[in-house]
């Protein structure tokens, strides 16, 4: 299965590079679905803030692992690596940017692959989510880049968080 999708952002590409980027293990303070997240381990890749990333997600635990960190072309790359279900092989998501006009497009090509009989069955019900998935975290993260504060969504999850905390 593959997913492609694409937004611009309404900041110049070296700030929507910063938050991608940059704050990698960080993710947590804009996308949607994340409670949690942090980088872990020393960078394998010139230049990237880590080798893998830990999220504490709505449906469990997972872990990335980077697999291309580029900053200029703008180009992340990471695997999951942990944490999804058995009948999923792979799963990997590409992020680029590019320049455009005052603002930075924004690409994601997310790239699953499903294994056996339950892969067979739950592949098409898991590219529903993963659809909605991604177009939640696209709107996370324009949100984000361009105001500096989590989506109205990612503002309730916080809320709601917290309220478990207390």
């Amino acid at each position: 299965m593959n997913i492609k999708k694409e937004i611009i952002v309404e900041q110049p590409i070296h700030k929507v590079w910063e938050v991608l980027g940059d704050q990698y293990g960080q993710a947590y303070k804009w996308a949607s679905g994340l409670d949690h997240s942090e980088a872990l381990g020393l960078a394998k890749i010139e230049g990237a803030p880590c080798s893998q990333r830990s999220c504490q997600t709505n449906f469990g635990q997972i872990t990335e692992s980077v697999r291309k960190y580029e900053p200029s072309s703008y180009e992340l790359e990471y695997e999951v690596i942990k944490g999804f279900p058995s009948f999923i092989d792979t799963a990997i998501n590409n992020w680029q940017l590019q320049p455009a006009g005052k603002g930075t497009k924004v690409f994601i090509d997310f790239k699953m692959k499903t294994k056996g009989f339950l892969g067979l069955f739950m592949g098409p019900l898991m590219k529903m989510q993963m659809n909605k998935v991604i177009t939640n975290v696209l709107d996370d993260f324009k949100q984000y880049v361009e105001t500096g504060k989590p989506s109205a969504r990612k503002a309730k999850e916080i809320a709601t968080l917290l309220k478990k905390a207390a």
